[in-house]
């Protein structure tokens, strides 16, 4: 028999960063919210599947920051778990006329407990409020990712090769400079950064093996940088990346693509380079970007439940 047991502190069940209950105490520290944590138990006592949610001032959110929240599962855990914990969150929030966001994982990462999950969350009274596009490539090495490319990028790429632009790792101690870089990309494009860079590097320091940086550098000068986030084993997470907005007429971000990717490619595994929609609606150019990378597209919904 499942029961749901409701506390502040997730269980250790696995899963990927966003959920990973280490992640969620230091993001919860941050940002001043609390957790509550509806974990499926078996007749013994022994957690089963388990579902956070953060915020405070009565609004919720799966995950607390990052792209995409969900269940933790214990390995060999069936459907009935998930569903319980889910249904036991719903519960909750309609009990206390809360409200709250569920950012599902996108279909290609094949989290294996998101059916359950959506389904859940549809009978339990959420609502589909988005329907993103999610692009991600598969690392099969950089020859393969130079295949995939147009004959036009093929020629950028070899391009940028004989300029002498090579793909650098950085150490977290330099880390600023793949920010730095960044930063100025987004702030030519109207955009601000998300995180400042203390926070970047406060998470980074917090969690060392799952933060990495990475530059496209020549001359001793970042063309390109990008911030990743290790999620899973066979999963890594471009959390930011970008161009010297002087740079951009030789796209150094394709040299970042084929380094990043041939690192993923050691391993196997996924290089997952964001939404190209915001709220729904298309990005055309960023679309036809991530396209020219060889990139899959895969749906990432977005429920929510309570008032608007």
């Amino acid at each position: 028999m499942i029961e749901v047991v409701r506390s502040q502190a997730p269980p250790e069940l696995g899963g990927h960063l966003f959920i990973d209950p280490a992640f969620m105490a230091y993001q919860a520290g941050a940002q001043g919210k609390a957790l509550e944590t509806f974990t499926a138990v078996d007749s013994r006592g022994a957690a089963l599947a388990s579902l956070t949610l953060a915020g405070k001032d009565g609004v919720w959110a799966s995950p607390i920051t990052g792209a995409f929240g969900g269940v933790a599962v214990q390995p060999g855990a069936g459907t009935e778990a998930v569903v319980a914990a889910v249904e036991a969150a719903s519960d909750w929030l309609k009990a206390q006329g809360h409200r709250a966001t569920f950012r599902l994982a996108p279909d290609g990462f094949q989290d294996p407990a998101s059916g359950a999950v959506e389904n859940a969350l549809f009978r339990g009274g959420w609502r589909l409020a988005q329907a993103d596009l999610n692009y991600h490539l598969v690392a099969a090495g950089a020859e393969a990712f130079q295949a995939g490319l147009g004959e036009t990028k093929q020629k950028e790429l070899r391009r940028l090769k004989r300029s002498g632009a090579a793909f650098m790792r950085l150490p977290a101690a330099a880390g600023e400079r793949a920010y730095a870089v960044i930063a100025a990309n987004r702030a030519a494009r109207g955009f601000p950064m998300t995180m400042g860079w203390p926070q970047v590097r406060a998470l980074a320091e917090a969690f060392p093996d799952r933060t990495g940086f990475a530059v496209v550098e020549r001359d001793g000068r970042a063309l390109a940088g990008a911030i990743c986030l290790e999620l899973s084993a066979d999963w890594t997470y471009v959390f930011y990346w970008g161009e010297d907005p002087d740079s951009r007429r030789e796209s150094p971000v394709m040299l970042l693509a084929e380094g990043l990717v041939a690192e993923r490619s050691v391993r196997g595994g996924v290089l997952d380079l964001g939404t190209s929609t915001e709220e729904s609606q298309p990005n055309p150019g960023l679309i036809a970007f991530k396209e020219g990378l060889g990139c899959r597209a895969s749906a990432k919904r977005t429920y929510e439940f309570g008032a608007a």
